[in-house]
């Protein structure tokens, strides 16, 4: 029998105090342009989950933390239609250092701070749902991403 080979990825949670989560608009790139989205990046080869955290708030926030600035983390497994499956583990950053910015303006437009009771409805859906679930205690879960959605703007 074969086996599955899957790939993995870390999202940040970071909230303000106010009930707020951070979301980066997405840019330049095929998956959800212009959607809202956790920051987040794959894990390298040779890299583990902590570690890739601490170097995607690095690169793409520009702050540093530590595995102890971590308070909550929980998994999802994602099946798309026409990717291989994802392992998505979600860290929950209590304490950071450093100023939040901008660091990959190719990739990223805007920094907002969404209602984590009421995330925006152009968010990516998977995301979203993964923070909903996480609120009612749910620590794994698995997802059926669409990774083709387009957003669609009223005018």
């Amino acid at each position: 029998m074969e086996r599955e080979r899957f790939l993995s990825s870390i999202y940040l949670i970071i909230k303000n105090g106010e009930g707020k989560v951070l979301l980066q608009r997405r840019q330049g790139t095929n998956l959800w342009p212009g959607f809202l989205a956790l920051p987040a990046g794959h894990i390298d080869k040779g890299e583990n989950t902590y570690e890739a955290a601490i170097r995607e708030a690095k690169e793409e926030l520009g702050i540093d933390i530590s595995q102890n600035d971590i308070i909550d983390t929980f998994v999802v497994n994602r099946r798309n239609k026409s990717l291989p499956p994802y392992y998505d583990v979600y860290f929950e950053v209590k304490d950071y250092q450093g100023i939040i910015q901008i660091m990959e303006p190719e990739k990223c437009s805007e920094l907002i701070w969404g209602d984590i009771n009421q995330l925006p409805d152009d968010m990516i859906d998977f995301e979203k749902e993964a923070l909903i679930n996480n609120q009612k205690g749910i620590k794994f879960s698995i997802s059926y991403a669409d990774n083709k959605k387009k957003l669609v703007k009223n005018k």
